[in-house]
């Protein structure tokens, strides 16, 4: 009962934010993963030469398998994603409990972490998915990492291993796993026999292969993509400020001057006078941000999916704080109380803006709910190789690439064309 009712705590709190996405429809990029099954084949993944974009083999095989399984319902998709959230919020529990040997602590992390507003679009989004896949994955080779230097045991080296190659197959921001876990081994792990460097070389060797190897694949595939070519995605100044923008989003700040100043202080103060936990947590999330800062647009909601686990620590460090602080001043009974009303406020307050931007979400999915049923009674049937017309100021504000894989999919037929027609 004692280990029940966090857990509840936690699903209580991912069903209140995320129950109205299960009935959200397909949005955007959806479409095309539906399409791309068509033609998708595992083999497919060791042509490396043929990809121009990005390499996620894992979500083109889960498309590939979970298109068939789920019939092409989005409610199953969207409860897919559901799940794997609360198995993301299991694993950061499992490596904080590990990382702090408090159960308690983990609770935390794992409760503050789920309701967290700033990152809706990774759950509530089907093709988002990659950020809390990569997430799982990359959560699982931290947390057997810990087990595996406090055990010994080879077996959990294996997984952890393992779980680093998957999250980089999932998404190539998944990178920034190597330097989280050389961090957590320097915050948590006991060091290794002997204490020398080549003990430590031996102890991450296997990390740096597979990092090499991976790299070996994804860097000239990213080097093709137009968003290397167009300079959408490059260094410079901007990244600072992106960051800013990804932290203040995070604890749904205002986003104005001196929102920046006070966030950048507390950051800067938190490394330099911070506890190894407190700087571990800290530099987690700014590593996880630093991928998807170098865009030169807006700040996307998905992205800041694995840096909120690190911003949950902190926020777990903050309620401990609290409890410390009061101890000595107040009975047992009352400090117990005081730190259970501070997670629940903090808690309720990030729930009840997540399920807000949820709601949000799941309306902006209806327009092409209502587009394919408009479409479909206009069209019963189309014959292959089809090509229909559609207004283009429709086709401009829905975009018609999404429009067409939304048409070929509601017609399981690839050969399904839109064109374009101003009125």
């Amino acid at each position: 009962m004692k280990r029940i009712v966090p857990a509840l705590a936690v699903m209580a709190a991912i069903i209140a934010v995320y129950r109205t996405a299960v009935g959200a429809y397909f949005y955007e990029d959806d479409f095309q993963w539906l399409m791309s099954t068509f033609t998708f084949q595992p083999w497919n993944i060791v042509n490396v030469g043929a990809y121009s974009h990005f390499y996620r083999p894992v979500i083109e095989l889960y498309f590939w398998a979970a298109t068939p399984l789920f019939d092409g319902s989005p409610a199953l998709f969207h409860a897919a994603n559901i799940a794997l959230h609360a198995v993301n919020a299991l694993l950061l529990f499992l490596f904080v409990r590990e990382a702090t040997t408090s159960e308690r602590h983990g609770f935390f992390a794992a409760v503050f972490f789920v309701g967290l507003p700033g990152y809706i679009e990774a759950i509530a989004w089907i093709g988002a998915l990659a950020e809390p896949i990569g997430a799982a994955f990359g959560c699982l080779a931290l947390w057997s990492f810990l087990r595996f230097t406090n055990t010994g045991r080879e077996s959990w080296r294996a997984i952890s291993v393992c779980g680093f190659a998957l999250a980089l197959l999932t998404h190539e921001s998944s990178v920034v796993f190597l330097p989280t876990l050389l961090l957590a081994g320097w915050a948590f792990a006991p060091s290794p026999p002997g204490d020398r460097w080549s003990a430590h070389a031996r102890r991450y060797a296997p990390y740096v292969i597979v990092l090499i190897v991976y790299l070996a694949i994804d860097i000239p595939i990213n080097a093709r993509s137009y968003l290397i070519g167009e300079s959408h995605y490059r260094v410079g100044l901007h990244i600072v400020g992106n960051i800013l923008d990804y932290i203040v989003t995070l604890y749904v700040g205002q986003r104005n001057l001196p929102s920046y100043i006070g966030t950048a202080g507390v950051v800067l103060v938190l490394l330099a006078r911070g506890s190894r936990r407190v700087r571990f947590a800290t530099l987690w999330m700014l590593l996880a941000l630093l991928p998807f800062a170098p865009f030169t647009w807006a700040n996307t909601s998905r992205y800041l999916y694995l840096p909120a686990m690190g911003f949950a620590m902190l926020v777990a460090e903050l309620v401990e704080w609290v409890d410390r602080a009061t101890a000595g001043r107040m009975t047992s009974t009352a400090r117990h109380a005081l730190v259970g009303i501070v997670v629940l406020a903090i808690t309720v307050r990030f729930c009840l803006f997540a399920a807000e931007g949820v709601e949000r979400f799941a309306a902006r999915t209806e327009v092409y709910r209502q587009f394919i049923t408009e479409f479909r009674q206009q069209h019963p049937v189309l014959p292959r190789d089809s090509a229909v017309a559609i207004d283009k100021a429709v086709a401009d504000r829905l975009h018609h690439k999404f429009l067409e894989s939304a048409v070929q999919w509601e017609y399981r037929d690839p050969t399904i064309q839109l064109v374009p027609i101003s009125k």
